[in-house]
């Protein structure tokens, strides 16, 4: 066909360019989202908690094998058929090793928020992550030592060797990570990315329990921890090279004090009532981090036990074996995980939509218009001037303001309230499927603590984030320590009395408490600001 001087020059060379743009642009897109800083966080916490759930199941065995081991040690040898370690000594032993073992880990667990905190600061997300994986590595190799040596010596290195905890240990690579979802998400993703974290430490935690027995079984009893420690190497690789760093502008807004001793102490500091200046101008105390706070405790006593109250309810009652009740942490892990994951977040997506009503035509954001991004070098236009032309970059968007901060306490109070109905109703169990049942409806309320997380993070400034996400989870790890001691007794009160299903009525009236305690927490009016102590001595002085 001849041309003539309608007829384009490059015979429409430019189309088929642009469509190849496009599609290396869409390709681009899928990668950033699959490869994103949110699912790195999510795949290091699955790792970790697959990792250290592998040990979990086979500790219990080993400390019965060593407790085996001290009592033949000067007692006569066993002779005859049976489980040599099938005694009453035995098993007080073992249980009284246990329970130093939960109680130490607490402990350390609760130190080690403060000083995995400090470590935040000082080094950013990454490189405390690698601290604490590093650490535990360390703790599991110690165990290992434990295993092969055995007797009462295993026991005095198992139970000293916790202490490294103090410094590297569970609680802090979760408040690492979570640290880490503040800095990086968006304040509209926040909360359900609090919960899709959690979910994946759910899931890693059941696979893990599966994979440690198995392992237990099938090999021998020191195979769980060395695997395990072989993991924690990779866990650490894989921190140092693949996990995000925190954002320029999170490092740089925080006060040089926050690193002194008052940082040390910071999370204590966010739990507070704080002043706010409304838009007549007149100042009020605002007391909802404290009520929060309180509420999160109360719920977490009530539900924290509620796992170990179904494993010792269904033993004494239906007579449970080890894998029964595997199956039953399992259920509940797995179950609790893919709400998390997948459930979690439609739910305060379409919650804060209902929550919020219909947003206003000026709060409705219209998609920019593509903006084409050249990458041939054909593409990139001469520069007068003789200097070497740039690479465009195209600018993030600003941080959006959460509006979903109201809807997010709503579901944290009435969590507490399907959590006590499923509780209450398991108390009138008498077959063993509905333990099971109960088992597997607890998990559906589980989003109140990242919901908390959610809430929590949106009330404070951005340079106290790290500390609010520490505040919180101090507050979950001391009534986690205190629901497995008080509770304890009470069940152990109520078996004795044959009455062990009273416990379960207890747990379910203290998360109604926790309900209307929440009721007292209240968000700051609407277009208050915030007065820190700074701001009020400066004003003070001026």
């Amino acid at each position: 066909m001849a041309a003539d001087e309608t007829s384009p020059l490059l015979e429409n060379g430019a189309a088929p360019r642009t469509t190849k743009v496009t599609k290396v642009t869409k390709v681009a897109k899928v990668a950033g989202t699959v490869f994103g800083p949110a699912n790195r966080i999510l795949l290091a916490g699955f790792m970790m908690s697959f990792t250290l759930g592998i040990t979990q199941v086979p500790i219990i065995y080993v400390f019965r094998l060593m407790e085996c081991d001290v009592f033949y040690s000067h007692n006569p040898p066993f002779e005859g058929p049976g489980d040599r370690c099938h005694r009453r000594e035995i098993d007080a032993g073992t249980a009284t090793q246990v329970s130093i073992l939960g109680m130490s880990t607490s402990f350390s667990g609760v130190f080690n928020l403060f000083i995995c905190g400090y470590f935040i600061k000082l080094w950013g997300p990454r490189w405390a992550f690698v601290s604490q994986t590093a650490l535990l590595g360390l703790r599991v190799s110690t165990q290992t030592l434990g295993v092969t040596v055995g007797g009462r010596a295993g026991i005095i290195i198992f139970q000293a060797c916790q202490a490294i905890g103090i410094i590297g240990g569970p609680r802090g690579f979760q408040l690492v990570l979570n640290t880490a979802v503040s800095e990086l998400v968006a304040p509209k993703d926040r909360t359900a990315t609090f919960g899709r974290l959690q979910g994946s430490i759910m899931l890693g935690t059941a696979f893990g329990f599966l994979l440690g027995g198995v392992l237990g079984d099938v090999y021998n009893i020191r195979r769980p921890f060395e695997t395990a420690f072989f993991l924690y190497v990779a866990s650490t690789i894989y921190g140092a090279l693949f996990l995000p760093t925190g954002t320029g502008n999170e490092a740089t807004s925080q006060k040089p004090s926050g690193r002194g001793l008052s940082g040390f102490f910071a999370p204590i500091k966010v739990i507070v009532p704080h002043k706010y200046r409304l838009e007549s101008g007149s100042v009020i105390k605002n007391y909802g981090l404290v009520f929060l706070a309180l509420g999160i405790f109360l719920g977490v006593f009530a539900s924290g036990y509620a796992p170990i109250l179904l494993q010792m309810y269904a033993t004494s009652e239906f007579n449970f074996s080890t894998t029964e009740n595997g199956y039953l942490m399992f259920g509940n892990s797995a179950i609790r995980g893919i709400f998390l994951l997948l459930l979690f977040p439609k739910i305060i997506s379409t919650g804060r939509v209902w929550f919020n009503g219909t947003p206003a035509s000026s709060e409705i954001k219209h998609p920019d218009p593509e903006i084409h991004i050249p990458i041939d070098p054909e593409e990139f236009e001469a520069d007068e001037g003789g200097e070497v032309p740039q690479e465009p970059i195209q600018p993030p968007d600003l941080d959006e303001e959460d509006s979903g901060t109201g809807f997010d306490l709503f579901f944290v109070r009435w969590s507490l309230i399907v959590d006590s109905m499923v509780t209450f109703f398991a108390g009138f169990s008498r077959n063993g499927w509905q333990v099971y049942l109960a088992g597997f409806l607890l998990p559906f309320a589980s989003g109140s603590a990242p919901a908390a997380k959610g809430v929590m993070t949106e009330l404070c400034p951005p340079n106290q984030r790290q500390d609010a996400i520490s505040a919180i989870t101090l507050v979950e790890s001391t009534a986690t320590l205190l629901t497995q001691g008080l509770f304890g007794m009470i069940f152990a009160a109520f078996a004795e009395a044959g009455q062990p299903s009273l416990t379960f009525f207890c747990n379910a009236g203290l998360a109604v408490f926790g309900f209307m305690v929440l009721f007292l927490a209240h968000l700051p009016p609407p277009n208050s600001k915030r007065i820190d102590d700074e701001d009020s001595e400066t004003e003070t002085e001026s």
